[in-house]
């Protein structure tokens, strides 16, 4: 029951925050000047971010495959992802990366614990990734204040800094364990050996880090797997006539990715929409065709993904429903070993 209340509440507190967002963004903008800008955009243009969304699913897929040991052929990866993805626009608590995690857990020989620990891995790479990139694409924001240069940049710091222990991690898993164990026996409330078994479980998915060749290669995919998205902004701010090069591109794509982390309803939903047009305000863009900009992205993304995730439940031979009623099902199992350990 407890559960049950607490996640009523995040739901109510995401999807206020994102109406607030929208509030916000209709507040400063006329939504006629967003209209017009929709009237006169470059569709074709707009078309091509699709495109990108889609190069940037492959590439996912790719670097997920890998990261499982490539022990289960791409297209199974690829659909599977995709459903997982298309779930996340639509359900609340991410209950899309669950149900992928299940799903591909399902896959001999791999399990749910390896799928989830895989998908850790992907979500830290990926923020990483953001957080180093940031503070090199802060030059094309001129309104930024000095002290916010430098933060951003002390954290482009902390996340090079991240990289290099979880390669150190990967390589030393029983030392790891040890201090684990070791940190987890002063808090008296949790279990220390279930705790210890879920950071293994998260080590084990940077086996690919453990070897040379192979971390060279997950290190290359974790930067190509953001290229096309780049592209799809830029082409896509092109589109409604923002002025704007690959770099400034670059530091959108940084500010949307940290505003979704923050509560909001399915699909980042309104705060995706805030980070975008506060980002490119920072770099001088209008406001109408920067907003624009926004609810035409997010638009073509709902669009591409949806499209992919349909295309994978006919793939894997699945419903919605049963994938849905399947992930529930496991996640009320994973909550109740929480509570008892």
């Amino acid at each position: 029951m407890e559960s049950s209340q607490k996640d009523r509440r995040q739901l109510w507190i995401g999807t206020a925050v994102s109406l607030l967002c929208l509030i916000a963004i209709f507040l400063f903008i006329d939504p006629r000047d967003i209209i017009d800008a929709f009237r006169h955009a470059n569709y074709a243009y707009l078309g091509l971010t699709g495109l990108g969304v889609l190069l940037f699913m492959l590439i996912r897929a790719i670097r997920w495959r890998f990261m499982m040991g490539n022990q289960v052929n791409y297209g199974q990866v690829f659909h599977v992802q995709n459903i997982g993805y298309m779930l996340n626009m639509y359900l609340p608590f991410r209950l899309g990366d669950v149900a992928r995690a299940v799903l591909m857990g399902s896959v001999p020989p791999l399990t749910i614990s390896q799928s989830i620990s895989t998908m850790v891995v992907e979500r830290v790479l990926d923020m990483m990734f953001v957080v180093a990139l940031l503070p090199f694409t802060l030059a094309y924001a001129p309104t930024l204040p000095p002290e916010f240069r430098s933060a951003a940049l002390f954290t482009g710091v902390l996340a090079v800094i991240a990289i290099i222990v979880l390669i150190v991690a990967a390589n030393q898993r029983p030392f790891f364990r040890r201090l684990a164990a070791i940190i987890l026996d002063r808090i008296p409330w949790l279990n220390t050996e279930t705790w210890v078994r879920r950071v293994d479980d998260i080590l084990k998915g940077l086996d690919s880090l453990t070897r040379f060749k192979d971390g060279v290669i997950l290190l290359f995919l974790s930067v190509l797997v953001w290229l096309p998205i780049i592209f799809a902004y830029w082409i896509g701010m092109q589109a409604v006539g923002l002025n704007v090069t690959v770099p400034m591109a670059a530091f959108v794509v940084c500010a949307a990715a940290l505003s979704i982390a923050a509560p909001s309803s399915p699909g980042g939903v309104g705060v995706f929409q805030a980070g975008v047009t506060a980002a490119l305000a920072l770099l001088g863009q209008p406001a109408a065709a920067s907003a624009s900009f926004a609810f035409a992205y997010h638009a073509m993304n709902y669009v591409v993904l949806t499209i992919l995730g349909l295309i994978g439940i006919a793939a894997t031979g699945s419903t919605i429903g049963a994938v849905v009623r399947t992930t529930q099902n496991y996640m009320k199992r994973e909550k109740n070993v929480t509570r008892d350990a």
